[in-house]
Parts: C-alpha cells; structure tokens; sequence
C-alpha cells in the first residue's frame, strides 16, 4: 500500500458508521408506523427533532473541536453515542421515547461529522483536498448502499414487525466497530484550518429524509452579506429544499401506512434511490460542466416537479400490486438518480459566482439553508398529511418546488 493510501486507512472507520446510517435511516419510518403506530405526523415530529438536534450538534461540536484543538476524541463521541443511542431505539415503546432518543443521537452522534472533512485537509496537501474529499463521500456512499442492501436481506430472511427492532442493535455493533476501527486509524492533527477560509465545495450524494450530512466544512450563515444573484439562488435553493421535504418525508409513510409493502419491498425501493444516487453522482460533475450548472440542476427540478403528482397517479390507476410496487421503485430511483444533477448543479453554481475569498462563509450558508429546509418542509408536510392527505401534499410539494425554481432562475449570470 502506498504511503497516501495509508494515510488514508482511517477513512475505513467512517466506513462501518455509514452502513449503520443506511439501516437505521430508511428503519425510522418503518419503525414509527409498524411497532409505535405512529403516522405522518408523529414521523414528521421526529425528522424535525431530529433535524434540530443535529444542525445543533454541528455547530456545538464544529466550534468546540476547533477551540480545543483537538479532532480525535470528538471521533470517538460521535461513534461511541450513536452506539449507545441504536441500543435504546431497539427498546423503544412509545412516540414520545423514540423522539427523546432521536435528539440525543442526533446531537451526540453529530459530533464525528464536522471534524472528518477538516480532518482530511489538516492531514493532506491543498491541492488533493477535493480529491480526499470525494474518495471519503465515496467510501460513505458504499457504506450506506451496504447497510440498505443488509436491511434487504435481513427483512427478507426474518419478515416479521418485531425483528425490526434487531436492525438498531446490529447498527450499535457496526457502530462500535466504529469505534474499535477510529481507536486504530483515526490520527490527531497537528495542522489546523479554518472553516471559514476553505474555498472548497462539498456535495451530498444521497438526499436524507432528515438532515444527516456525512460531511461538513461550513456551517453559518451570511445571507445578509451575499450580493443580489447569489441571494437570489440561495433563497431558491431554499424554497425548493422545503418543496422537496414536503414529497420524502411522507412518502415512506405513505409506502408503510397507506399501501402496507413488505419491510422487504420498503428496503428494496430505498435501495433503488441509493444505488442510482451513487451512479449519478458519479458522472454529474462531468455532465454539469458539459451543458453548464443552472441548466442541468434545472432539468433535473423540472424532472422532480413532475413526478411528484404523477406518483398520484400511478397509486390511483395501476390496479396490479407487483406494477404497482416496480412503478415506485422507478419513481423513488429516478428521485435518487435527479438529486446527483440538483446538488451538483446547484453547489457548483454557488460556488463558481462567489468570489474566491467569499467562499467559505457562501459555503457554510448554502449548507445552513440545506438545513432550513428541510426542517420547514419538515414541519408543514405532517400537517398537511393530517389535514388533506398525501394526495394534496405532492401537488402542494410540485407548486412550492415550482416557486423555488422560479426565484432560482431571476439570477442570469452565467
């Protein structure tokens, strides 16, 4: 092995940590609606919960790591509490608990986030940061697909609601392996770096129903201080992300509680939105920079503008159960496989229009109104659930995206 490959073994202990994330992140819904009978509102209280407590463990844990200078221990908190905090949601009886549980595993175990991305760049030379970058989101990508792929085949062999509660004890034990693989790998860095300098871009690959990043440089907000065209994208950017956490949150409930699939089925159909976010974002960068940012991230909005009714569609007219589950599995793929285009198109498109030592602080901005989002979204999609049912939720979903798209485009620059 190299010495850079080397170097980069600690990558390896994110690795165990993530397919934890791609169990227990399509497993909260299911969880809610099968052994708590909850619904649309209680799932949409949770991600909100949940939404909060991680944004604020974010800038809690970013802040402190960087005060204290160190980065190692702040590893092994995050690890070490979102073992914990798996243990307690297998036990879980109730809404009220599970929601208990969802902040202090996303305030507790937000710890680890902030500090790999600056880990990476204290540990390597500026100009293979981005290629640091990208090889850890790839090592995070394959390690959610591995746990969606674990969920498939757990679900498949042991069908029964009350095995579920087994999946959060099998993530504690990947993510104590976690742990014992950070103890071995993970190093303390000497170097330091601030956020706020680093004129980097960073992408999602998967879009979470909550807001869970794998990674995090920036995290602030200077909305104020950015000139009018990019205000103007970034507020876009903003509508759009609630119009969007108006469709995903629901649409698991609606998978479990309306149309009663198998857990199997339910794990199958995330694992198309996995599998087909991961291949995209592969060559998205490629395919931005052919036929230029905004016009790519706006097909792909468009794209998503559509499917949202037509999914109301397809439930309404396809009689056949077996076409019926193959057709959300196209659609909730093809959603995986749009949002490649949007982050990309859209991340580049901030970054490119900001002026380089503006970067940083429009960096940490986009990722806050990321967050924003999707607690809004969050916050109004369950009431909407309650009130006029899944149906109007989608429509309503389509017209803010469309709002969204419209403030995005008043920016001409090219």
């Amino acid at each position: 092995m190299s010495e850079p490959q080397g170097r980069d073994r600690w990558f390896l202990s994110y690795f165990p940590m993530n397919t934890s994330a791609g169990i227990t992140s399509p497993l909260a819904p299911l969880f809610i609606t099968e052994l708590l009978a909850g619904g649309a509102l209680e799932y949409s209280i949770y991600v909100i919960v949940a939404s909060l407590a991680t944004i604020l463990g974010l800038v809690v844990w970013g802040n402190l790591s960087d005060r204290l200078g160190k980065r190692k221990m702040f590893v092994y908190i995050g690890f070490i509490s979102l073992a914990i905090t798996s243990l307690l949601f297998s036990i879980s009886f109730n809404i009220e608990y599970f929601v208990i549980i969802s902040f202090l595993s996303g305030f507790f175990g937000s710890a680890a986030t902030p500090v790999s991305s600056i880990l990476i760049m204290e540990l390597a030379e500026r100009k293979d940061w981005s290629v640091k970058i990208s090889k850890f989101s790839q090592y995070n990508s394959y390690g959610n697909i591995a746990g969606v792929v674990f969920s498939v085949l757990f679900t498949g062999a042991f069908p029964k609601v009350s095995m579920l509660r087994y999946l959060y004890v099998i993530s504690a034990a990947f993510y104590l392996i976690s742990v014992l693989l950070g103890y071995l790998y993970v190093p303390e860095s000497k170097k330091r770096i601030n956020r706020d300098e680093v004129p980097l871009r960073t992408f999602r690959v998967f879009e979470r129903v909550r807001y869970l990043p794998s990674q995090l440089i920036h995290f602030n907000f200077h909305f104020r201080e950015l000139d009018r065209d990019l205000k103007f994208i970034i507020l876009g950017f903003l509508v759009m992300m609630t119009g969007f956490q108006l469709f995903f949150v629901e649409f698991p409930i609606m998978l479990t509680h309306n149309l009663g699939v198998s857990s199997s089925v339910y794990f199958i159909i995330y694992l198309g939105n996995y599998l087909f976010g991961a291949i995209t974002f592969g060559f998205s960068g490629q395919t931005t920079q052919k036929y230029g940012n905004r016009k790519v991230a706006t097909m792909a909005v468009i794209a998503r503008i559509i499917i949202f009714p037509s999914t109301i569609a397809l439930v309404a007219l396809v009689a056949s159960r077996p076409l019926l589950f193959v057709g959300l599995l196209l659609i909730y793929s093809l959603l995986g496989a749009l949002w490649a285009f949007i982050s990309v198109g859209t991340g580049t498109l901030v970054s490119n229009l900001s002026k380089p030592e503006e970067r940083g602080r429009v960096s940490g901005t986009y990722n806050a109104v990321q967050s924003f989002g999707a607690v809004l979204g969050s916050a109004l999609t369950g009431l909407i659930v309650i009130r006029f049912g899944f149906y109007i939720d989608y429509i309503i979903a389509s017209i803010v995206v469309i709002a969204g798209l419209t403030i995005f485009l008043r920016e001409r620059t090219n």
